[in-house]
């Protein structure tokens, strides 16, 4: 039991670090080596799960633990992820993303102040985000393109701003962060994992949730003592922040674009699910993988780019974004990998895995619990921080154990938690996109936040209970 108290102090340490707003990867990684540390001077650390060389020395046996997680995470899906990151960063600075979300967002201006614009706006945003993974990268260009767009069309700006706040979140896509772990951690592809799993539950939870969306917005606007469509016209971009001005450099930029400009961020995931097609059509033996597709998508951009501008020696020049790119995703997402495998392995020394599989063991009722608690715990974690990255990560590697050991099935358990995690960020008034969105229609957090809660929640109950009933 004493273990299990410090297991779960140090969980409670990490949330408390996280809402005062200590860096996520620095809190979770510096509980976690503290973890190991106490999990050394009691005696613990040779249920270490790392492989490593033992020493003899229990605390210097653990920064070689320490040193095996961070091996082990950047060579293999960290790698994946900062080439990943890298071409988005490319993407943003040749302008092919805001192209993308001008393209696709033009069309919304037709249907003329309607409600159907709630769903149809909050499915285009959520498609979006396939294209722009960053939800404050995102919220900054469907500022300035959506949400003038659909106040101009008739919508309220709250509503307008919940639309835009959530319009990343559960998308099924094999470029995802968490999607990518996810499919490390089942010993899956990432279009297997994606499609054949997460999609099941995740598809029908948005294609409800854009529905609840419309009903809640229209009841909410009707609730609202004035109109702020009119009370608000015009403010949007009135004063222009550095982001502001980043924002509207890279829209015009895409004015001056080609067309066929918005189908460069695609090109990742049309290649990765390409080469799965061509696999199961037994066309190629092979299933690309990410960091490939990337390295042939970002050439493939490059000589566009050069060909357009007519020098080529520019275009190669521009591709020293991607490498700033790639750090700023090994400082990110990776970093929160590292620091998670290192707080996982300091909990699971301290017995608490085991203490969990011996709880569910041969009890399916029992191992539905713990995935509640799970869940439960991940979205008040997210709704606290804001963040969707650090409650998954936190909690999606104790999963292959349980399951190994339990009636528990992982891609299940790994959806749950993965939709709750980026859907339930969406509640929280610190997050950054409620916080760009909220300042863009000059509006208190608290009041976009009551806008996004009900179709936040209906969407994260619906995710959990889709994930087992249709992933088998």
């Amino acid at each position: 039991m004493l273990y299990l108290l410090i297991a779960l102090a140090a969980i409670v340490a990490v949330v408390w670090l996280i809402y005062k707003k200590v860096h996520a990867a620095a809190a979770i990684f510096g509980v976690g080596v503290v973890l190991l540390m106490a999990a050394a001077l009691t005696g613990r650390a040779d249920m270490r799960t790392t492989d490593i060389d033992p020493t003899g020395n229990a605390f210097y046996d653990q920064l070689l633990v320490v040193e095996a997680l961070f091996k082990a995470r950047f060579s293999g899906i960290g790698m994946a992820i900062m080439v990943l990151f890298g071409f988005v960063s490319y993407m943003r600075h040749i302008g092919a993303d805001a192209k993308t979300v001008v393209v696709l967002s033009a069309p919304l201006q037709r249907f003329r102040g309607s409600y159907w614009l709630v769903p149809v706006g909050f499915l285009i945003g959520n498609l979006l985000s396939l294209v722009i993974p960053s939800a404050a990268a995102l919220s900054l260009l469907l500022v300035a393109t959506l949400l003038p767009a659909l106040i101009a069309a008739g919508l309220t700006p709250l509503t307008v701003g919940a639309i835009v706040v959530t319009s990343s979140t559960i998308v099924p896509t094999p470029l995802e962060a968490g999607l990518i772990q996810g499919a490390d951690l089942t010993e899956m592809s990432v279009t297997e994992f994606v499609y054949g799993s997460v999609a099941h539950a995740t598809v029908p939870a948005l294609l409800i949730t854009a529905f609840v969306h419309m009903w809640w917005q229209h009841r909410c606007d009707k609730a609202d003592a004035k109109h702020f469509a009119e009370e608000h016209a015009g403010q949007v971009g009135a004063t222009e922040s550095e982001s502001d001005r980043q924002t509207r450099q890279a829209l015009e930029r895409a004015a001056g674009l080609p067309g066929f400009y918005a189908v460069l961020p695609l090109l990742p995931l049309l290649l990765i699910v390409l080469s799965a097609v061509l696999n199961r059509l037994d066309v190629i033996p092979f299933e690309a993988g990410i960091l490939p597709v990337t390295v042939v998508s970002l050439f493939i951009a490059m000589i566009i780019e050069g060909l357009r501008r007519r020098s080529l020696t520019g275009a190669v020049d521009d591709t020293a974004t991607f490498f700033k790119g790639m750090g700023e995703g090994a400082a990110g997402v990776v970093a929160l990998l590292v620091a998670a495998a290192v707080l996982v392995e300091g909990i699971t020394q301290m017995g608490v895995i085991d203490m969990l599989i011996n709880a569910t063991e041969g009890s399916t009722g029992a191992a539905a619990i713990i995935v509640l608690i799970f869940v439960g715990a991940t979205a008040a974690m997210a709704a606290l921080t804001g963040s969707g990255t650090a409650p998954y990560f936190a909690f999606s590697e104790v999963v292959p154990g349980l399951a190994a050991e339990t009636s528990i099935h992982a891609p299940q358990m790994l959806t749950a938690i993965w939709g709750t995690s980026n859907l339930m960020r969406q509640v929280s008034p610190v997050n950054a996109a409620v916080l760009i969105v909220s300042g863009a229609i000059k509006v208190n957090p608290i009041q976009l936040v009551k806008r996004t809660i009900v179709p936040m929640v209906a969407a994260t109950v619906l995710n959990v209970v889709f994930s087992f009933l249709f992933i088998g």
